[in-house]
């Protein structure tokens, strides 16, 4: 498993270096993004404040953690499909799904290299913010870091999902788009998700991203312990621990179904 997922990761890291300029311009698009979100967060000033009580009414750190962690959810949801559609223009998907490894360690190591190309990202976001005042001397790491690995579990489900669809389908690249737009929407990523109509707020429940978002900026402004983030950790350990492994079978099934018809390898 460790040299199987070292090689994904080896592989996939000198990919995406042998793009220097792409590789460079990920990484440089923070040192944009983290100082427009902190002009936004002034223009706008105290509107809203009211509504932003629990987070110390501070919206540059509301609007950072938001955009910040909807990186997490943008990589879980493409990095099985892409991985998939890849090898599937190169002609390799057959050969790597018939290896002897398993279907689960194929697709948790596909990711590997995005999740942790995610944290660095992450990790900016949270410097630059710091570097422009963001307060963040109650921050609970330990309760964050719990939030992020159940996050980065549920959010994976759903692109488990989509891959799995990408399969028998071919072109899934659009639901990847809906999910995200969704979860910016309905999740509270620019505004708090209170604002909205209560049908609306009510839909937005029932996404893995609204609950991570509410907990890690808890976690991160408040330094809120983890046993008084129940509610919102009760739902990502059902998204972990049921919606996970189900996500698991149906690649399974679409993975079947696609040797069978032997379409496997075409797109």
């Amino acid at each position: 498993m460790l040299k199987t997922a070292w090689a994904f990761l080896k592989r996939d890291f000198l990919t995406a270096t042998s793009y220097r300029t792409a590789f460079a311009v990920q990484l440089g698009s923070i040192l944009v993004g983290v100082p427009f979100i902190y002009f936004i967060s002034k223009f706008l000033g105290n509107a809203g404040s009211g509504l932003l009580a629990e987070y110390q009414g501070n919206y540059f750190a509301f609007l950072l953690i938001g955009v910040a962690l909807i990186d997490y959810l943008s990589v879980s949801l493409t990095s099985f499909n892409s991985s998939i559609r890849e090898n599937q223009l190169m002609g390799t998907l057959e050969i790597v799904m018939m290896s002897p490894t398993s279907v689960a360690t194929l697709v948790v190591c596909s990711s590997l290299w995005g999740f942790c190309f995610t944290t660095l990202r992450f990790l900016l976001y949270v410097f630059g913010g710091l570097a422009l005042g963001m307060d963040l001397a109650n921050a609970n790491v330990t309760s964050a870091a719990a939030i992020l690995l159940l996050s980065i579990v549920s959010f994976s489900a759903l692109g488990i999902l989509i891959a799995s669809v990408t399969l028998v389908i071919k072109r899934g690249e659009s639901l990847p788009v809906i999910v995200s737009g969704l979860s910016v929407l309905l999740g509270g990523v620019v505004f708090p998700a209170r604002m909205l109509p209560p049908s609306l707020e009510s839909a937005g429940q029932l996404l893995p991203f609204t609950h991570a978002l509410h907990a890690m900026r808890r976690a991160m402004l408040q330094g809120t312990s983890i046993p008084e983030m129940l509610p919102d950790l009760r739902v990502l350990l059902l998204f972990a621990f049921v919606l996970a492994p189900l996500a698991l079978l149906v690649f399974r099934a679409a993975l079947h179904y696609t040797k069978v018809r032997g379409s496997l390898s075409t797109y």
